[in-house]
């Protein structure tokens, strides 16, 4: 029983891949890049430089805390850093990339023209997505696609829980979106960005990523409630 006992245990914890909440975040200000709790090592990463866009507030779509991701200006536009460090990323710790895992956030869009990357953390894309201003979401058949031709649904500016699941072994992936209210979006095995899987670095830090996309910053808003990845399906 007590073997047993600590397997279920040990199970449970090694699931978690990356967990992020912002419930131990200061009001107000950036979110720590180190994640506290399990699993131990999974980090937000984010350059000083988009430091203006992040912003932790009194959440009304998940739990009691939101980090807003917000397209203003950057510090010291006139010598930005390249648009790879521009990123919001949420990394997690190191893992077999050829079991089926699961990338989940709750998030709520106020206007802003969003990507959503969700990679192997080494720059090899698994699926890109964007939330245009009008909810329209869209995904990207491969990086040349910039009309993000494959529109899935609309989720306007109500919440809603996105989840992507993740089969490199395949390279295949599916999306679900739950919103607040109305059917569930989906998509069923889209084809990855990365066509072959032996790209893939392996152990892998998969990572789910976000991006304001446009040139003029425009004050509009995406918030993220709460970003899970895991072996174990949500």
């Amino acid at each position: 029983m007590i073997v047993l006992v600590s397997f279920l245990g040990w199970s449970c914890k090694s699931s978690k891949i990356l967990e992020a909440t912002f419930e131990s975040d200061a009001l107000y200000g950036m979110p720590a890049k180190n994640l506290p709790g399990d699993p131990s090592g999974d980090v937000i990463e984010y350059h000083a430089a988009i430091g203006p866009q992040l912003e932790v507030q009194n959440s009304t779509i998940a739990g009691s805390k939101a980090l807003i991701f917000i397209f203003n200006a950057i510090n010291d536009p006139n010598n930005p850093p390249p648009l790879s460090q521009q990123w919001l990323g949420f990394r997690g710790i190191g893992t077999n990339l050829t079991e089926t895992l699961w990338f989940t956030h709750t998030g709520q869009n106020n206007g802003a023209n969003v990507l959503i990357d969700v990679t192997d953390g080494h720059a090899h894309i698994i699926a890109r997505m964007r939330i245009s201003p009008n909810g329209d979401v869209g995904l990207a058949n491969n990086l040349g696609d910039a009309n993000y031709s494959n529109v899935i649904g609309n989720v306007g500016n109500n919440v809603h829980t996105i989840v992507f699941t993740v089969m490199a072994s395949t390279l295949k992936y599916n999306v679900s979106i739950f919103p607040a209210s109305g059917p569930v979006i989906t998509a069923e095995n889209k084809p990855m960005i990365t066509d072959n899987p032996l790209y893939f670095n392996n152990p892998a830090h998969p990572t789910l990523s976000f991006f304001h996309q446009g040139l003029t910053p425009t004050g509009n808003s995406y918030a993220i409630g709460s970003v899970t990845i895991s072996r174990k399906k949500p």
